[in-house]
């Protein structure tokens, strides 16, 4: 049995893009909480309801009252901006 931990704190992979979930779920938590803090308060929402909550898009969609495709799009951006605040952080 592998121990996650061992798996995110070895993570060398660039922060550059966010490609998939599992970039979001390697961020190291202290760093991660500071770069939530320097975000948009609605990319902040949306990415705690989707990761922290576990929400899924279809229940995005009924909870910020906008179709499939546009809470698809302020994921995207949110994660893009995430992941941005993050690397600026030392």
């Amino acid at each position: 049995m592998s121990d996650k931990s061992d798996s995110i704190s070895e993570s060398t992979k660039p922060m550059a893009v966010v490609d998939d979930d599992a970039e979001i779920a390697n961020m190291r938590s202290e760093k991660l909480k500071k770069a939530l803090e320097l975000i948009d308060p609605e990319d902040k929402k949306i990415l705690l309801l989707k990761y922290q909550d576990d929400i899924s898009i279809k229940e995005l969609t009924s909870i910020l009252d906008v179709g499939e495709s546009a809470v698809k799009m302020r994921l995207k951006r949110a994660k893009s901006r995430i992941v941005e605040a993050y690397n600026k952080i030392p």
